[in-house]
């Protein structure tokens, strides 16, 4: 028989990801309601695991940086990728459920839900550690030149800010993989053919 704390777990992990399906089709704007209806439960139970909207969503994201870090550490110790590639690999790393996902949801989770966007938004501009850690063994072993390392963030956090802009999306029709992929090949290898 399954304890009763694993069932509490099971709905909760349940609803996190319904909610995750229900972000993709709709964005932050669906309701509770529709949520409960779409995995066939009473708003009441969605209540008993979550005592808000906001508090869902906080979830959702705390699971999607959580699967950041420890994908990060993955990487960073994977014995066979070069260190280049292992930034790379870090620096484009998207958790799978959210490959798929329109990246002007993050103009609607700042608009929608301010406090959680806030928790995103700090974790991209200060966890740092594992891929400066790499840069400063690149630079130490002549791999990498020595660059002002602060100034290497900011330009991949610009380059990422832009290419979040609604703007630039519904100019240029790319995935969020796609993106993320092209601005580390420019960051890392520049834009000239010769070596």
């Amino acid at each position: 028989m399954v304890p009763l704390e694993h069932w509490g777990d099971q709905m909760k992990q349940r609803l996190v990801d319904g909610t995750i399906e229900l972000i993709q089709k709709k964005g932050f704007t669906f309701t509770i309601s529709e949520l409960a209806k779409q995995l066939a439960i009473s708003k009441r139970t969605v209540y008993e695991h979550f005592s808000s909207k906001d508090e869902l969503i906080s979830e959702v994201i705390n699971q999607f940086i959580s699967q950041i870090k420890a994908t990060e550490k993955e990487i960073a110790e994977h014995p066979t990728l070069d260190l280049l590639e292992k930034i790379k690999q870090i620096l484009i790393f998207i958790p799978k459920d959210f490959e798929l996902m329109d990246i002007r949801l993050l103009a609607e989770l700042k608009k929608h839900h301010f406090h959680q966007w806030k928790i995103l938004d700090k974790f991209f501009n200060e966890e740092w550690a594992i891929v400066l850690s790499l840069m400063e063994r690149g630079i130490a072993e002549g791999s990498i030149k020595p660059i002002p390392l602060p100034l290497f963030i900011e330009l991949y956090l610009g380059a990422i800010n832009q290419i979040y802009d609604p703007k630039f999306l519904n100019k240029n029709q790319v995935s969020m993989v796609e993106m993320l992929q092209s601005t580390m090949g420019i960051l890392l290898y520049g834009i000239s053919n010769t070596k």
